[in-house]
């Protein structure tokens, strides 16, 4: 099993980051992603922990959060 090396957060509506789940490799976290955004709208990211950088976003309208 490979080290989990993508971290996935969701940020709230006061802006706070919450973190999700961590994943092995690119793909898996945008797939991980579009099923959050689909199943609970909002606005989530992929960090890369040897980057250290934001490398993937997924977010919902504000029109279509619940």
């Amino acid at each position: 099993m490979s080290t989990p090396v993508f971290d996935i957060f969701k940020k709230d509506p006061s802006g706070n980051l919450i973190w999700i789940d961590a994943v092995a490799d690119l793909q898996t976290a945008r797939h991980r992603l579009s099923q959050l955004a689909s199943a609970f709208p909002g606005e989530y990211f992929a960090f890369d922990q040897r980057t250290q950088k934001v490398v993937q976003a997924d977010a919902c309208p504000a029109s279509e959060r619940q």
